[in-house]
């Protein structure tokens, strides 16, 4: 279910963090944002609320990150490693999702903002 960085070999990195937290951190090559940056804002205001907050995320854009996950795992044949900020919600939900969908992925151990803030 997880794996470290450094024993990623070639799997598709795909960031499910906001658009601008990506940019900010590009550890990976690809983005699919689950929320954007006004629900991720109410997040950080009240933590409490997150796991709903990323499920009704993911499911109002189910459609667009199905394509994007699809189109990115080149057709369900490649491997992918979905990265979040500090792999708890984010990622692991994005990882059911794309389990869901027939897709055979991993999360990234400890998400990607570690390689960044030390």
């Amino acid at each position: 279910m997880f794996i470290k960085y450094e024993n990623i070999k070639d799997e598709i990195l795909i960031d499910c963090r906001t658009k601008e937290e990506f940019e900010l951190m590009p550890l990976f090559d690809k983005n699919i944002p689950i929320i954007d940056k006004n629900k991720y804002m109410i997040i950080k205001k009240f933590y409490p609320c997150a796991f709903f907050v990323i499920i009704y995320g993911l499911l109002k854009n189910k459609y667009e990150i199905k394509e994007k996950l699809i189109k990115y795992s080149n057709n369900k044949k490649s491997k992918i490693v979905v990265g979040c900020s500090k792999g708890r919600l984010r990622s692991p939900i994005m990882y059911f999702y794309a389990k869901s969908l027939g897709i055979n992925a991993k999360i990234l151990y400890k998400g990607i903002k570690r390689f960044y803030y030390k």
